[in-house]
């Protein structure tokens, strides 16, 4: 490999590095943003969101089944070749203004 190539992998290495470790400190990252008003307010709403989980109000996740899954696809099909059947039937009941 030229000794370019080392230099590529060693600058890359190093990126990574100080990436990681800024992450687990918890520093602002390298060009990222700096607002601790934004971050501020990421946990003031992050406190209510636990709030309101360990009071009961919010609702467990609700995954679909796959059952559930099928039937939606099938209802947008079905919504599909009406949508379709309307426009031909739009097409077919227009009048000719070219003639």
């Amino acid at each position: 490999m030229p000794w370019f190539g080392w230099i590529a992998i060693a600058a890359i290495l190093a990126f990574s590095l100080v990436q990681a470790i800024s992450m687990v400190t918890g520093r602002p990252l390298p060009g990222g943003s700096d607002s601790s008003e934004e971050l501020e307010e990421l946990r003031k709403r992050l406190k209510k969101l636990e709030k309101a989980q360990s009071a009961g109000e919010l609702e467990a996740p609700n995954l679909p089944t796959k059952a559930e899954e099928n039937m939606a696809a099938e209802d947008r099909w079905r919504l599909d070749m009406l949508e379709a059947r309307l426009e031909e039937l739009e097409k077919r009941n227009k009048p000719d203004d070219g003639a």
